[in-house]
């Protein structure tokens, strides 16, 4: 998918939330890919959720990857394009710009933890109260926060076998070995573990090492360790494959991470994908 360009003219369709409520969801589910052209909404959107197969955003010039963990905020107006694989299930919330105030005012990718991904859902209930559902949605936009400042768990597998690769690649996410190699090692077959990982962690052993990789790589660059130092640390050959992976799944550079100085080692993100 290319870039899509801001001259693209594009009328703003009509709004999706009814006052007096401040947001809504739609839950989306795809059997065969499918792409929307480059449009605008008059409200906030946040897409999120991704499950199941490839989810790609074209905004501000940037192609974003939507991963499980995390949403991709676009803020009213803005112009964006969306790609989805076949079997894709994700979520689109959308907010009343009205209603409070915005926690950005350009695409990046927000923070999208269990609470928050609750509440959301618990909003897809039907004849809630309005006082219940203002209360609830209150919530959810204090659970609003850019990808940088927003501390996410790092979902584990409960599996011992899958359990046992987790922590060891968690302590050095520079390990090369296949997750053939790990079954020699953790027991079971390629499959068990592939299956009992996904179970365990919501996406594939491939997935969640990445995550893994680019978690470790933000401490070290709020720690203000050189890029090409980090990409050898993180498991990446040459700094240019590591920056490449790491804009895919944060729609930055890591130059770019270590210059802003908002990732504490303590809350840093969760992020996946690439």
């Amino acid at each position: 998918m290319t870039a899509v360009a801001e001259r693209i003219s594009v009328p703003v369709g009509p709004r999706s939330i009814d006052h007096p409520y401040s947001m809504t969801t739609v839950t989306l589910k795809l059997s065969h890919q499918r792409q929307w052209a480059p449009h605008r909404h008059p409200e906030h959107e946040l897409i999120w959720g991704n499950s199941g197969g490839m989810l790609t955003v074209v905004a501000d010039g940037i192609t974003w990857e939507v991963p499980p963990s995390a949403g991709l905020w676009l803020p009213a107006g803005a112009l964006h394009a969306v790609k989805a694989g076949p079997g894709t299930e994700f979520f689109c919330t959308y907010f009343r710009p009205e209603a409070h105030a915005a926690p950005s005012g350009v695409p990046e990718l927000f923070g999208v933890s269990a609470l928050l991904r609750e509440v959301l859902l618990h909003m897809h209930r039907r004849n809630m109260p309005d006082e219940a559902r203002s209360r609830a949605e209150r919530v959810a936009f204090d659970m609003l926060q850019p990808l940088e400042v927003a501390a996410v768990e790092v979902p584990m597998p409960t599996d011992p076998r899958a359990l046992f690769v987790a922590e060891a690649l968690v302590a050095n996410p520079a390990d090369q070995r296949s997750l053939s190699e790990w079954a020699l090692t953790a027991g079971g077959s390629v499959r068990t573990l592939t299956r009992v990982f996904a179970q365990g962690t919501g996406m594939t052993f491939a997935q969640w090492r990445i995550q893994v990789r680019v978690r470790a790589a933000l401490t070290y660059l709020a720690a203000g360790v050189p890029v090409s130092v980090v990409s050898r640390r993180v498991g990446y050959e040459t700094p240019s494959a590591f920056v490449a992976v790491f804009r895919r799944v944060t729609g930055r550079t890591p130059g770019s991470m270590m210059n802003k100085g908002s990732v504490a080692p303590e809350s840093v993100p969760y992020l996946l994908h690439a």
